[in-house]
C-alpha cells in the first residue's frame, strides 16, 4: 500500500460518517446511495494529490462530497427526487419519545427535501455541528456569507415545517 492509498483509508476511516450522512441525505435509493458513494470516493482518490493542508481533512471531505452530490443531482434533474426517511440516521430514543422523536425527524426529512440542494446542504453541514466558518470553508462562500444564507435557509425550512 503507498502513502496515498494509506492517507486515504485513514482518513475515510476518521470521517466515514460525513460521507454515509451526505450520501444518505443526497440519494434516492440504497443502491443509488452505494453509486454516489463509489462517485464520492472517486472523487476524494482523485484529488488527493491536490490538498494541499490549508482546510481541515474533514473540510475538505465534505466539500468534495458536497461537490459531487451536487454535480451528479443537476446531470440526473430529469429523475425525480425521492430520498426514503429511514435512509438517513434518525435520533434514538426509548418508548414513546421515541415514537416522537421519530415523528418530529421524518418531518424535518421530508421539509429538507422541498429545500433547494444548496439549502439543504447548508442545513446538512449545521446539523453536523459544523460551525460557520468551517461551513464557509466547504462552500467557498465567506462566513458572514453563511450566516446569512444558513439563517435564510433555516427560516425556510421553519416555514416548511409550520405549513
Amino acid at each position: 500500500m503507498n502513502d496515498r492509498e494509506a492517507t486515504l483509508r485513514r482518513w475515510l476511516a476518521e470521517h466515514r460518517g460525513i460521507l454515509v450522512r451526505i450520501t444518505r441525505a443526497y440519494a434516492t435509493s440504497p443502491g443509488d446511495e452505494d453509486d454516489l458513494m463509489q462517485e464520492i470516493l472517486i472523487a476524494l482518490w482523485q484529488s488527493l494529490p491536490s490538498f494541499r493542508g490549508a482546510s481541515k481533512v474533514s473540510t475538505w471531505i465534505y466539500q468534495v462530497a458536497l461537490h459531487v452530490s451536487l454535480s451528479r443531482r443537476r446531470a440526473h434533474r430529469r429523475r425525480p427526487e425521492s430520498i426514503p426517511l429511514d435512509r438517513v440516521a434518525e435520533p434514538s430514543r426509548d418508548g414513546e419519545a421515541e415514537a416522537h422523536g421519530r415523528m418530529r425527524w421524518t418531518a424535518v426529512l421530508a421539509a429538507l427535501r422541498r429545500l433547494a440542494p444548496v439549502d439543504r446542504a447548508l442545513l446538512v453541514l449545521a446539523l453536523e455541528g459544523a460551525s460557520q466558518q468551517d461551513i464557509a470553508d466547504v462552500l467557498g462562500i465567506s462566513a458572514n456569507a453563511a450566516g446569512v444564507k444558513l439563517h435564510r435557509a433555516r427560516r425556510r425550512l421553519a416555514e416548511i415545517l409550520e405549513a
